[in-house]
């Protein structure tokens, strides 16, 4: 005779209520913080505008003016990209999971469970996204790895190679020996280079006896030791070798936060039965003087 719980058709309990959603960890650094943001652009291309004036100097004497010395006006193109991310979910989907729990019992999709959350982790996807085009720029609008190279003006040091322990320290310091004179006093001087790399860095000063460096903000940029460069990672250089170095006030980055196209919501559709995400925002980067920055050219 069978006596007792016959619990043989259950599944093992898993407590999928008691802890809270939490949106899964994004690295994200902010390079555009660094930048000279300008914003209210609308999409196509602007130019940043320079000046460049030569002055003759010579013995004093009497006399007219020599036909000497120019005013020289360049520009460089900036091209504005306007994006978007649009994604569509079906909260009756939820139903069938440990989400239900946390619904109405109505048959509406116009409510999703921890939005709030989602969203989150959303806006830290779309930050990422952000830094990827200042880097990689999209589709065949150039980043910065592609507008500051040796082949744009850029100084590459003799000897640039991929960073090590052995080596990490020496290359950084080469990159800021190269900076152009005219700009390496500036307070803005960043070497902006992969996680990985400032890591590399990161061991390097310590095997050095360099571990009393001074942390600039949080564990996301140091001071160079010996130096007015700050080191910056981008999470957009995860996986590359290319490190660059230069005032950082001469990267014009641009967007359209002041008008009505940069949105990021949740709206419910009638049509669809679904609640719709979507984000847009628009973007450019530019070099005002790649001359005077330095770079590693490495892939």
């Amino acid at each position: 005779m069978a006596y007792g719980f016959n619990i043989s058709a259950l599944p093992a309990y898993t407590d999928e209520l008691s802890m809270e959603l939490m949106a899964k960890a994004v690295l994200n650094t902010d390079l555009l913080q660094y930048t000279d943001l300008r914003t209210g652009f609308t999409s196509g291309q602007f130019t940043i505008n320079l000046v460049d004036a030569e002055l003759p100097v010579t013995a004093l004497s009497c006399g007219g003016y020599p036909g000497e010395g120019q005013v020289v006006y360049t520009q460089v193109p900036v091209v504005i990209e306007s994006l978007q991310s649009k994604t569509q979910l079906c909260p009756e989907d939820l139903r069938s999971v440990y989400q239900s729990a946390f619904m109405s019992a109505g048959t509406g999709n116009d409510f999703i469970p921890f939005e709030e959350i989602i969203s989150e982790s959303y806006q830290k996807k779309l930050t990422k996204a952000t830094e990827d085009f200042l880097i990689n720029g999209f589709s065949t609008t150039l980043g910065l790895k592609g507008q500051i190279t040796g082949a744009n003006g850029a100084t590459v040091p003799a000897g640039a190679v991929a960073w090590t322990v052995t080596n990490a320290v020496e290359q950084a310091l080469d990159l800021y020996d190269a900076i152009d004179e005219s700009v390496i006093n500036r307070d803005d001087i960043v070497i902006v280079c992969s996680p990985a790399n400032y890591r590399t860095l990161v061991r390097a000063l310590v095997a050095a006896n360099l571990y009393n460096y001074m942390p600039v903000d949080s564990n996301e940029i140091m001071l160079l030791p010996g130096t007015n460069a700050k080191v910056v990672m981008s999470s957009g250089l995860v996986g590359s070798n290319y490190v660059f170095a230069g005032p950082s006030k001469f990267i014009i980055a641009a967007t359209g936060l002041q008008d009505e196209l940069d949105s990021f919501k949740f709206v419910y559709s009638n049509s669809l039965d679904a609640m719709l995400f979507k984000a847009a925002w628009r973007i450019g980067v530019g070099v005002s003087q790649v001359n005077v920055f330095a770079v590693n050219d490495l892939a």
